[in-house]
């Protein structure tokens, strides 16, 4: 895993090499990256390292447009920044499509790459896709749903334990990632005859904590659950403390990482975390940005950075990664 890091620069440092060591400094290139979150979340604090590393590689300017915090709507006036800096190509995250429509058809309109990245368009393929966008970079949300029904539904069955029922809390309703995670494990649990039930919580931890134990004190059946993120995930630690249940008494899985995250699955709070490889999202969105921008390049299709998957197996090496703010 050590090796994915320097063997992308490499690989990218020999292309550019290859066009004549173009410096992006020197012909003054701009790049910007709208998001809905930001240094706030300690998940986008990775991706804005990987779009650091590549732009300090090329020498470009770059800009992260976002609210510290996970802010949606929100976003259509860093579309305004964005296209404000005259840049030579945009990155954008689209979990709500109708909110940066309007920034990304002007940018269409002017002939810049735009490339999605993290969170996909909801309507790719169909005649309401944002126009213009080259491709996604970022996880399969859907895919890594699946992976955590799926382990669920197999570590009960090693333990000998009926799923009597699963609950997927949602901290922001409607977008669009968040709900693809929670639509993969449904997909897994209706072919097995379980129940998936959707529950809205946000994101404080201390409130949606009371939220989730409240549902498990009403719903004594369910005993397994799906988080979507780090947050989320302190929330189910801090409620499942309080409620005095032990590693795997309550089936649990989630997305992303944190420290936390790496603490629950060493203690066996968590089964598994979907990982979506942050670092690259910010990395090589720069990286093809820029070779779109300047030598008209671009992959045959989407790039998946994900889903892999974290468990006891792995865990003591993503930490040591983390450290280094890669993972």
């Amino acid at each position: 895993m050590r090796r994915i890091i320097p063997v992308a620069i490499l690989i990218l440092g020999i292309l550019i090499a290859s066009f004549g060591m173009a410096s992006a400094q020197d012909d003054g290139l701009t790049f910007a990256m709208v998001s809905h979150g930001g240094v706030g979340n300690p998940f986008w604090i990775v991706v804005i390292k990987g779009m650091e590393d590549a732009c300090a590689l090329l020498e470009a300017n770059c800009q992260w447009l976002a609210d510290p915090v996970d802010n949606v709507n929100d976003m259509a006036g860093y579309w305004d920044d964005a296209l404000a800096l005259n840049p030579d190509g945009i990155g954008t995250t689209s979990p709500n499509p109708d909110v940066i429509r309007g920034g990304v058809e002007t940018a269409a309109a002017a002939g810049l790459p735009i490339i999605i990245f993290n969170t996909a368009d909801p309507n790719a393929g169909t005649d309401q896709a944002l126009p213009g966008v080259l491709f996604y970079v970022g996880a399969n949300e859907f895919t890594g749903g699946v992976s955590n029904g799926r382990r669920i539904l197999a570590e009960a069955a090693a333990d000998g334990v009926t799923i009597g029922g699963v609950v997927c809390p949602i901290q922001e309703v409607g977008h669009s990632g968040l709900e693809a995670r929670c639509a993969g494990v449904e997909s897994v649990m209706d072919e097995a005859g379980i129940a998936v039930s959707r529950l809205t919580i946000n994101n404080d931890v201390p409130a949606s904590a009371g939220t989730i134990r409240d549902f498990f004190a009403a719903n004594e059946s369910v005993n397994a659950i799906t988080l979507l993120g780090p947050n989320p995930s302190s929330s189910w630690n801090l409620a499942a403390q309080e409620m005095g249940k032990a590693p795997r008494e309550v089936y649990a899985t989630t997305h992303d990482t944190s420290q936390e995250i790496y603490e629950m699955i060493q203690s066996g709070y968590l089964l598994q975390a979907i990982d979506q490889q942050p670092y690259l999202q910010g990395f090589e969105t720069i990286m093809w940005l820029y070779l779109n921008s300047q030598f008209e390049l671009a992959p045959g299709g989407d790039i998946f950075t994900g889903p892999g998957v974290i468990d006891q197996s792995n865990v003591a090496a993503i930490v040591e990664l983390t450290a280094g703010g890669y993972r």
